[in-house]
């Protein structure tokens, strides 16, 4: 074992740096290698898309991105216990895009479980002295898609010994901004599809003629929110007329439930909720055919798919629904992964 491997064995007997770096949001936590549990952790709105608008203003690439990490790391050490070694650090997302620190090429689907095939690449930059090897992880491309970050979501999801079975054939569906529905075969990942169901929640919200009928910002705002009994039959509304009727007919019912209704604004968001949401599971029979399909969300997404698929695919699919926390660890598990990879010089 060469001496790099060894320091960084040392290291991860001890604990390590997750990085979820997305283009509108960051997350950083410290974690431990002996039981992946999360020591401390911090969030921050401001993602790959804000710091690019600043090297695109004329700052320097590489400034831009390491300020603002060590800034970040500075937040996450302060009141806790400095480490007695150097902490190796993993960064997956959207930092390894054209957009951000350093664009590395995707790997290829189909893409193992295992993590082989994974693109990484070790970062030089003026890291805090605490702060060891600092990796970042690239995405996932097909022929017509591409993924960065639920990557490293994928294989930590799947990696759960309780997953064993559904590693030889299943749909993974990740709600998000920009949900992907990913196809699962022997071990690997053969295929993905997105839908742009949040973003399009956004923009139908602030720049349509739909925009006098919702509120994307108040307390209904938003797919992760809990709702009350009529918002509840308001979304389950949404996500019937999107099963009957499809998105394009559909959307016209969020401006008449208004003016003709009377319905309110909160309510209204709710029922364009389920709208988008039904339309991206509308046809989920058709696309899982007779594999067994798995739930990962986070918050109240989780919630509000469970509801749709209810609702979308009744007694005719095979589903179950990760717990939320066990979603919300995915992407730690995987760095883990990485790490032990690098130490052993065997699959992730």
């Amino acid at each position: 074992m060469t001496r790099h491997k060894r320091v960084l064995l040392a290291r991860m007997e001890s604990d390590f740096l997750s990085c979820d770096w997305g283009t509108t949001s960051f997350r950083l936590r410290r974690a431990s290698e002996v039981d992946g549990k999360v020591i401390r952790e911090i969030r921050e709105h401001a993602g790959v898309k804000k710091l690019h608008a600043e090297v695109e203003a004329g700052a320097g690439r590489s400034n831009v991105f390491g300020q603002f990490l060590s800034r970040q790391l500075e937040t996450l050490l302060a009141g806790g216990t400095p480490p007695k070694r150097a902490l190796p650090l993993v960064i997956s997302g959207m930092a390894s895009s054209s957009i951000g620190w350093r664009e590395i090429p995707y790997a290829r689907a189909p893409f193992h479980l295992d993590g082989r095939g994974l693109r990484s690449e070790e970062l030089a930059w003026s890291q805090p002295n605490w702060v060891g090897p600092t990796y970042l992880i690239s995405g996932i491309a097909n022929q017509h898609d591409m993924l960065r970050g639920e990557e490293t979501e994928i294989i930590g999801l799947m990696s759960d010994p309780s997953l064993a079975a559904l590693r030889r054939r299943s749909l993974l569906i990740l709600p998000g901004t920009h949900s992907k529905h990913v196809w699962i075969e022997d071990d690997s990942v053969v295929d993905f599809c997105t839908f742009m169901t949040g973003e399009l929640f956004e923009v139908l919200g602030r720049h349509s003629l739909l925009r006098a009928s919702v509120d994307v910002d108040g307390e209904t705002g938003g797919h992760a929110r809990a709702l009350a009994d009529a918002d509840h039959e308001a979304f389950q509304e949404g996500v019937r007329w999107a099963k009957d009727r499809g998105l394009a007919a559909g959307l016209f019912r969020v401006r008449t439930r208004s003016v003709l209704d009377r319905r309110s604004i909160g309510n209204n968001t709710w029922f364009m909720s389920g709208l988008l949401i039904g339309a991206e599971i509308e046809h989920i029979g058709d696309r899982a055919k007779d594999r067994p399909v798995i739930l990962a969300a986070t918050g109240g997404l989780s919630d509000l798919y469970s509801l749709a698929l209810e609702i979308v695919a009744g007694s005719t699919l095979r589903w179950i629904r990760l717990p939320p926390e066990q979603v919300e660890q995915a992407t730690v598990a995987a760095h883990a992964m990485f790490l032990r990879s690098k130490v052993t010089g065997s699959k992730a």
